[in-house]
C-alpha cells in the first residue's frame, strides 16, 4: 500500500503553450518548493510539470525504502510527460534535483532545450560523507536538513528527519552527476546564494566552470539561504527563470 501524499506535496500540471518546463524539487523536499515558479511560468504561457519524486512528501520511512533509479526514472517520465506535443523543453532542478536535471542532459543532449539550476548540489563538504556507508547500517535518520530560509514568513514543507540509507544513495549519485558534467552542452543559468548553509555555494562555480555549454551564466544571490524558491530573493529567481526560458525558446 502507497504511503498517503502530504497536503500540498502533491505533484501538478500547469498551463499550455508549445514549450514545456519540468520542474524537479530536492532531496526530502517536495513539489511545493517549486510549486510557485511553476505557478509563474505558468501565467506566461508555458506548459509546466512538477513531479514528485519517490519517496518524497510522505514520510522519511518511505524515502529510505527508495533506490536512485526511481528518482531517476521519475524524472525521464515527467519529461517525456510534458514534451509530448511541445516544441522545446527546458528542466528547473533546486539543489538535488538540478544533480537529476544535469544527468538527464548529460545523456539526453539533443532533447534539452536549456536547464535552471537553482542552489544545485553536485558535491557536499559534510565530514559525515565519508562514513555515510557506516551512518546507514548505524541509524535509520539523523536530524533534517530542510527549512534552509531566511524569510521569517517562508517554510519548506520537507522532512524533519534524514533518511540515511536513501542519503547514502544521493551522495553516490551526486558523484557520478558531477562526473556527467563535462556533457552538458545545453544553454545553462546557474542560480545560487552566497548564504546558503545546507549546499555549499562552490557548487554552482564547479558547475558552471565544467559544463560544455557556450551559453552559459551564473548569477549571485545574496538575501536568501537554501530554499531560494521560496526564500526573499524568490521573485529574481522567478523573473530570471522566464527571462532564459523566453529567450531560449524564441531563438
Amino acid at each position: 500500500m502507497e504511503p498517503q501524499i502530504l497536503k500540498g506535496a502533491e505533484e501538478f500540471t500547469l498551463g499550455q503553450g508549445t514549450v514545456g518546463v519540468l520542474l524537479v524539487h530536492g532531496f526530502t523536499g517536495s513539489p511545493q518548493t517549486v510549486r510557485g515558479l511553476g505557478a509563474y511560468l505558468a501565467e506566461r504561457d508555458l506548459a509546466v510539470e512538477g513531479i514528485r519524486l519517490p519517496g518524497h512528501g510522505t514520510t522519511w520511512q518511505d524515502l529510505n525504502a527508495r533506490a536512485t533509479k526511481e528518482w531517476v526514472d521519475a524524472v525521464e517520465a515527467g519529461f517525456a510527460k510534458v514534451a509530448e506535443g511541445r516544441r522545446k523543453v527546458f528542466i528547473v532542478g533546486l539543489s538535488f534535483g538540478a544533480a537529476l536535471a544535469l544527468d538527464f542532459a548529460a545523456r539526453h543532449p539533443d532533447d534539452v532545450a536549456g536547464l535552471v539550476t537553482l542552489a544545485p548540489l553536485v558535491y557536499t563538504k559534510d565530514p559525515r560523507r565519508f562514513l555515510a556507508p557506516v551512518i546507514s547500517r548505524l541509524t535509520r535518520s539523523l536530524p533534517g536538513i530542510g527549512n534552509d530560509i531566511a524569510d521569517k514568513h517562508a517554510r519548506e514543507l520537507a522532512y524533519e528527519r534524514l533518511p540515511t540509507s536513501a542519503a547514502y544513495q544521493m551522495l553516490r549519485f551526486i558523484k557520478g552527476a558531477r562526473a556527467a558534467l563535462p556533457g552538458v552542452r545545453c544553454p545553462i543559468v546557474v542560480m545560487h546564494s552566497r548564504n546558503d548553509h545546507t549546499v555549499h555555494p562552490g557548487n554552482s562555480q564547479v558547475i558552471f566552470d565544467t559544463v560544455a555549454s557556450e551559453d552559459k551564466e551564473l548569477v549571485w544571490l545574496d538575501k536568501s539561504y537554501h530554499v531560494i524558491t521560496l526564500d526573499l530573493d524568490k521573485q529574481e529567481v522567478f523573473e530570471r527563470t522566464y527571462d532564459f526560458i523566453k529567450r531560449r525558446a524564441d531563438a
